[in-house]
């Protein structure tokens, strides 16, 4: 890790609708809300919990707002989740469930699988037996 660097504090993203959103996280992957962030009046964002001290927070744009406008360049490609082998099933088997397409894919011998939140963000649970990236 590089010097002064201490891990994600948060991931910053747009839901479009974020009943839609935080239920599609609490019911898929057991995120919960650690805290509603209220930065002025009227504008709240949702912080999920990531564990450890990092959160996934969702600042509300609905489709066609000036908020919803972003850059392609530099976009989120996709957000890996390290997870338990056991719930990476468990999770595959509530996604599919509930009809959401889930693609997936084996590396060295472990199960991951791709799958898309309301918003299009593209999520992977990576298996934490899988090793490190390093």
């Amino acid at each position: 890790m590089a010097s002064g660097l201490h891990g994600v504090n948060h991931i910053a993203c747009l839901a479009q609708d974020m009943d839609e959103t935080v239920r599609f996280y609490e019911r898929f992957l057991d995120m919960k809300v650690r805290r509603v962030a209220n930065d002025a009046p009227g504008e709240k964002h949702y912080c999920l919990d990531l564990g450890g001290d990092g959160t996934l927070d969702f600042f509300e744009a609905p489709a066609g707002t000036e908020a919803s406008v972003r850059d392609r360049i530099g976009a989120l490609n996709h957000l890996a989740l390290t997870a338990d082998p056991s719930f990476i099933d468990e999770a595959h088997v509530r996604l599919e469930s509930a009809s959401v397409p889930v693609r997936v894919v084996e590396r060295a011998g472990d199960k991951t699988i791709y799958f898309s939140d309301p918003n299009g963000i593209t999520l992977q649970l990576y298996p934490a037996a899988g090793g490190s990236r390093g």
